[in-house]
This record gives C-alpha cells, sequence and structure tokens, in this order.
C-alpha cells in the first residue's frame, strides 16, 4: 500500500472518531430532553428502541399550505444508517377536529427516506408523528411539531384558492 493511501486511509478514520461523539451527543441530548418537554402533557410518549435514531426535516422550511417535501434519517446511535424500514407520517392540528393527514415514505437508500408531496390542508400548529419499523421488529417514533403558514391552498396544485 502506498504511504499516500496509508494517509487517506488514518485521516478517514480520524474524521470518523470525530465524528461519532457528536453523532452520539446529538442523538442523546434529544432522548435526555423528551421527558422535560412532555412532562405537562401527564403522559411520556413512548419513542421505541433507544438505539434507534429517527430525524424528520420538512421542505420548505416553515411549511405553507399545500404541499411539503418531508425528508426523514433513520440511523442508529453509531451513525450507522439503516435501510429497509417502513416508514408513516401522520399530520394533525391541535385546535381542530380534523382527519389526520397520513403518508408513506419512500426509501432513498443510506438511511433516507422521503415524501415526496405530504399535503398540508390548513395553516396553523401541526404535530408530525413519524414512525419507522425495521424488518427485525424494532422501531422508533418521533413528534416534531411545526407552524405552517399561508391561505388555503388547493393540494392538487399547490396554488392558492382563488
Amino acid at each position: 500500500m502506498t504511504a499516500i493511501r496509508q494517509t487517506a486511509i488514518r485521516r478517514a478514520a480520524v474524521r470518523r472518531a470525530a465524528v461519532r461523539p457528536f453523532v452520539i451527543r446529538q442523538a442523546l441530548i434529544p432522548a435526555l430532553a423528551m421527558p422535560f418537554l412532555v412532562a405537562g402533557c401527564g403522559e411520556v410518549p413512548d419513542t421505541g428502541d433507544p438505539s434507534l435514531v429517527l430525524e424528520l426535516a420538512i421542505s420548505p422550511t416553515p411549511p405553507l399550505v399545500g404541499p411539503a417535501r418531508l425528508i426523514i434519517t433513520l440511523y442508529d446511535t453509531l451513525g450507522v444508517p439503516l435501510e429497509e424500514a417502513q416508514v408513516q407520517v401522520e399530520g394533525e392540528m391541535d385546535t381542530v377536529e380534523m382527519t389526520p393527514v397520513s403518508a408513506a415514505a419512500e426509501e432513498e437508500g443510506e438511511g433516507r427516506y422521503s415524501v415526496p408531496r405530504f399535503v398540508f390542508t390548513m395553516p396553523g400548529d401541526w404535530v408530525l408523528t413519524t414512525r419507522a419499523t425495521l424488518p427485525d421488529g424494532r422501531w422508533a417514533q418521533t413528534m416534531t411539531a411545526t407552524r405552517v403558514l399561508g391561505p388555503p391552498r388547493d393540494p392538487d396544485l399547490g396554488e392558492p384558492d382563488s
């Protein structure tokens, strides 16, 4: 093996070692904070297997009434991406009685999943519950609060109602 190749391998190992504590810290901070965040609710929701990390991002941010893209990442506490999961997202509003909006995510690979067109039906405060179930039965669940902006839009066109 050439000296250049050996140096590149050592540098990659150092980068991975430097990222690992950050990834673990990123996974532990939300897990430790969750009981305090939901203490007022009276019951702590079960988030599933503690060795799994599930994250949700919304595009655009903040979301507008109409279609938005949801990006979900699933990995273990060591930062290893997890594939072949069944991922479901359900959105509800706290203050309005409505039928929840539900969608299955598509796998993109390397622990990344997406819902290309999740339709927010009205403006206001929403809670998105994301659940991923692996083939071996392990699962993770997260709840993400977001505020949806804008006037009502036609969910088929993504355009404001006129």
